[in-house]
């Protein structure tokens, strides 16, 4: 073969030049289908050009073609690739010019048709038919969705939406995507009359829907109530379920007593084919954390402050009664590690608690106590972080059973509560104490893997007390709508009491001083003492004259608030308020924030 003449001739020029504009036609061609669209709400606190910039620099990810929609607000571009449409997505609620950036991918016409297998060549008209549709059976006026005896619709039939199995298996995810890019506000659908067996073909219902308060399956094929264990701690808000015209109410499918065996499944069922099967009063005081203390308290938005407490209640619920139930919410990638804290600053005191301090005997925690002061070999380290739901139930049975009192006592309890955007999620953090109740029900792994001679060779039973506990959560969003726990760390101690963040309890348990109080720690002007009868509430004219000379009225103002609800002394109030740049709500985080190590003299 000779390769003489190549790169001679016209040919060769004419072929290359052919070739550069088709090289060219690719790239753009290339660079379309590889760009996926991104929308972006709560960035109109500045310009787009500012959010994009910031993105940019927080982020490490660079959206280009940038514009924003004038009918709804939503500022739209494009990312390089999928990845990176999944790493900013990561970044949802991440703080921009005093509001909560809202990050998701955008729909894509071209994509949806493929994946719907419709032949159409306008690649929007599989979006456009199922839009029309999904705007057709909605009623917004009670916030129905009606999808009933969908395969009969003429619109649906008209897109050939089942025209074979692999196009009919696709069409209700589809349509769930574009209900949920229309945003529709939804507490009731209608499934009836759709030959459904089971739950598989619509299971993204819950995802799109996650708070749904009434669903209709009238008139289906459902014959066992397993069917439904796809949505289990999913449709935690479901309310009203319809069955009627199913096999699953004649009773002759094995499937024992229906009414309970749905209940387990949604815990907040209370109608089942129009009968009332629970009270519902009691359920919502079952399963609402009460803010009893909201001083004890602090969420960073709205949306958490929604989530984080009822997260907490049922997940301490699952603790003291069931623990293998938690397991749901522990992935292959989950961590949990506990460590013991048996030298607590708060014990040095002599007071009420010492007798529990006493008493406390940690022998059922410290052989997997991971206390960074106490275990400085790394193996040690590492073999006792548990990664996976295997190895962290295995963990979780070598702990006592205890009773926590969050339901009836709360002001026992503080919880703190942040956005987590680097995972999309959120950080909670609670404190608290428990009651163990019962030696762990794994003791045998227990004593295998506690040092050698503290539990192999010792018969005596470990008593059983309260103790204190730190627990922080890391709580991201799992598939279909459900919720993972990415890490989990518990600090056990000694029982310390509530004084951390119970200001009463403090203001009652700080001892007299018979030591003259110096002048700098001089308590407001007719203050008079914390909480005594008839005393008047001081205001900026009580302040000392130095004070008042140098700062202006609305300084005074916010010390005064600032000293009313934290009790500290003058000084301290002083260079709180100093120290947070007389901000009211900065006062309030830093004082939380440092309350605990604040030393008795500090307050009044």
């Amino acid at each position: 073969m000779s390769y003489r003449g190549r790169g001679r001739g016209g040919g060769y020029n004419n072929q290359y030049n052919n070739r550069n504009n088709f090289s060219q036609q690719a790239v753009d061609d290339f660079v379309q289908q590889n760009s996926v669209g991104v929308e972006i709400l709560g960035w109109n606190g500045a310009s787009p050009e500012e959010c994009i910039n910031f993105i940019s620099r927080k982020c490490k990810i660079v959206v280009s073609n940038h514009s924003v929609e004038p009918n709804t607000g939503i500022l739209k571009g494009y990312v390089k690739s999928m990845n990176q449409a999944n790493d900013l997505l990561n970044w949802s609620g991440v703080k921009f010019a005093g509001q909560s950036l809202r990050i998701t991918k955008a729909a894509s016409a071209d994509s949806f048709s493929s994946k719907m297998g419709v032949s159409n060549p306008n690649t929007g008209n599989a979006i456009e038919a199922l839009s029309h549709f999904l705007k057709s059976r909605y009623q917004p006026e009670i916030k129905l969705l009606n999808l009933s005896a969908v395969k009969q619709d003429p619109t649906v039939n008209a897109g050939g939406f089942f025209n074979s199995n692999s196009t009919s298996s696709k069409f209700f995810p589809a349509l769930m995507k574009v209900a949920t890019d229309l945003k529709l506000d939804v507490v009731s659908v209608d499934l009836s009359g759709n030959e459904l067996q089971d739950l598989s073909t619509v299971s993204t219902l819950a995802q799109t829907f996650p708070t749904l308060q009434n669903l209709s399956l009238v008139n289906n094929n459902f014959s066992r109530v397993k069917s439904f264990e796809i949505w289990k701690n999913k449709l935690n808000y479901l309310r009203e379920l319809l069955l009627v015209g199913n096999p699953i109410n004649d009773g002759a499918n094995g499937n024992g007593n229906v009414k309970i065996d749905l209940m387990k499944i949604f815990p907040r069922l209370v109608v089942l084919n129009g009968e009332i099967i629970r009270n519902e009063q009691a359920l919502k005081i079952n399963l609402t954390f009460p803010f009893g203390t909201p001083a004890s308290m602090f969420f960073q938005d709205e949306e958490i402050q929604n989530m984080a407490p009822n997260f907490i209640a049922n997940y301490f619920k699952l603790w003291d009664s069931n623990r293998s139930e938690l397991m749901i919410l522990y992935q292959n990638e989950s961590q949990f590690s506990m460590q013991v804290d048996s030298s607590h600053p708060h014990l040095i005191e002599t007071n009420a608690n010492a007798s529990y301090a006493s008493g406390t005997d940690f022998g059922y925690y410290i052989p997997q106590s991971r206390n960074l002061t106490r275990v400085s070999s790394a193996k040690v380290r590492a073999s006792r972080v548990a990664t996976g739901p295997e190895a962290i139930f295995k963990l979780f049975s070598q702990l006592p059973k205890t009773r926590h009192d969050l339901m009836t006592k709360p002001e026992l309890f503080s919880m703190e509560s942040y956005r987590y955007p680097q995972l999309g999620g959120i950080m909670i953090t609670i404190h608290g104490s428990f009651e163990e109740v019962a030696q762990p029900d794994n003791l045998d792994a227990l004593n295998t893997n506690g040092p050698r001679g503290r539990f192999n060779n010792n018969k005596k039973k470990i008593p059983l007390s309260k103790k204190s506990f730190d627990r922080t959560f890391v709580v991201i969003p799992g598939p279909n709508g459900g919720m993972i726990v990415a890490s989990d760390l518990l600090s056990v101690r000694n029982f310390s009491g509530t004084d951390a963040w119970n200001m009463s309890d403090r203001s009652v348990s700080a001892p007299a001083s018979n030591v003259p109080t110096p002048q700098s720690t001089t308590p407001v002007p007719g203050a008079g003492a914390p909480g005594a009868p008839g005393a008047p509430t001081p205001t900026t004219a009580d302040l000392p004259p130095e004070i008042k000379s140098s700062f202006n009225q609305i300084q005074q103002e916010v010390l005064v608030k600032i000293l009313l609800e934290t009790k500290l002394n003058l000084q301290y109030g002083v260079m709180l308020c100093e120290q947070s740049n007389w901000d009211y709500q900065q006062c309030t985080i830093n004082f939380k924030n440092s309350v605990a190590t604040l030393p008795r003299e500090a307050y009044l």
